[in-house]
């Protein structure tokens, strides 16, 4: 005998799935994240702990995940030709890039190599954070100044000590 609870008979709708964007973004802010940590000759560099953190929120969180999906989604449906797309899935692609460049890094750099590495890294990310937020240039207000924080921060731990 078939259950015909409320529940059975009508199910929650389904979650639309996050756009390619919005699913390499995290991945990419916790290899970035990997990056911005304590470094024994620029101990002044720990002053900016608590902004890392701060800042690390506000590019992790729900909220900023359903911004950069609401704009991948206006752009698509603003503009669906293959060219719109073709550039849309290219800034996917450097997002994608960057873990998998660290983890290149990681494998194959050599110990006298890791600190000028490490700042090569953190310039890429710098790169992919500024193209994602000239692209989606239509983010909210605090959506797109926290772009430019997150920039920012990557800027300074990459900077030469």
């Amino acid at each position: 005998m078939a259950d015909d609870s409320p529940q059975e008979a009508n199910p929650p709708p389904k979650e639309p799935p996050l756009p390619p964007l919005a699913l390499e973004w995290l991945p990419f802010t916790k290899a970035v994240e990997s990056k911005l940590v304590p470094q024994p000759d620029d101990r002044p560099l720990d002053q900016y702990l608590e902004f890392r953190n701060a800042v690390l929120r506000l590019v992790q969180k729900e909220e900023f995940l359903n911004a950069l999906t609401k704009e991948w989604n206006s752009e698509f449906k603003h503009d669906n030709s293959p060219e719109n797309q073709d550039v849309l899935n290219a800034l996917v692609m450097e997002l994608k890039a960057f873990p998998r460049a660290q983890d290149v890094f990681h494998t194959t750099g050599k110990p006298e190599e890791s600190k000028e590495g490490w700042r090569k890294l953190l310039e890429r990310a710098s790169v992919t954070i500024k193209s994602v937020k000239e692209m989606l240039d239509k983010l909210p207000w605090w959506a797109k100044n926290s772009l430019t924080l997150f920039k920012e921060l990557v800027d300074i731990f990459k900077a030469k000590g």
